[in-house]
């Protein structure tokens, strides 16, 4: 899967403000608004420039602003496709180029990603069937981003628990295999992080 330098770097922004959101709005119930993603960014740079004199305030901006910006450009993306407050939305926003923003997801993969994210579980079943099938770039990036920003280390299924890490290895390993996605796409890069990350903890 061929992607341009400026392609990856488009994802790459995108990938941050999609962390933004699930790491530091949505913890701290910020509504997913153009506004009020701008108004918590300022506040947020009021407190990191007020106790500190020698901070370089200029540069400290900048990458505020530029934090700010990937979330409400992602927000605005979401909303084009339904809900700024679906994860899913959000995580197909972010996952998406501009020219595949318009393609909708499988029936499957949908499916699949609404029960990991809103149910944390996952019928092993359906995703035998969508490894399957002729899976897309998009819809590697969200099944690999609906993983990553979980806050549990199991899932349900079929009235047993699988790990998390364990679904994302699976996932990690087929797209490799399949060539689905490039080895530098940032969504594939993030989530080796994640999976070492999980796998360090449950060390």
């Amino acid at each position: 899967m061929s992607v341009t330098q400026d392609e990856l770097m488009f994802l790459q922004s995108q990938l941050e403000g999609l962390e933004s959101i699930f790491l530091e709005l949505i913890p701290f119930g910020v509504e997913l608004k153009r506004q009020q993603v701008q108004d918590y960014y300022e506040k947020r740079l009021d407190q990191a420039t007020r106790p500190t004199a020698n901070v370089a305030e200029n540069e400290l901006k900048r990458q505020f602003n530029t934090k700010a910006n990937n979330v409400r450009n992602l927000v605005d993306s979401a909303e084009s496709l339904g809900d700024a407050s679906n994860k899913l939305n959000l995580i197909r926003a972010a996952a998406s180029l501009p020219e595949q923003k318009s393609k909708a997801l499988s029936k499957n993969v949908s499916a699949i990603c609404q029960q990991v994210l809103y149910e944390n579980s996952l019928d092993q079943t359906e995703l035998d069937q969508v490894l399957g099938q002729d899976l897309g770039p998009v819809e590697a990036r969200v099944l690999l981003g609906s993983l990553m920003f979980l806050i549990v280390d199991e899932l349900q299924t079929n009235g047993n628990k699988v790990l998390v890490k364990d679904i994302l290895f699976r996932l990690i390993q087929h797209v490799n295999q399949s060539g689905l996605l490039s080895r530098n796409d940032p969504f594939l890069i993030e989530a080796q992080c994640a999976l070492e990350a999980m796998s360090d903890e449950l060390n």
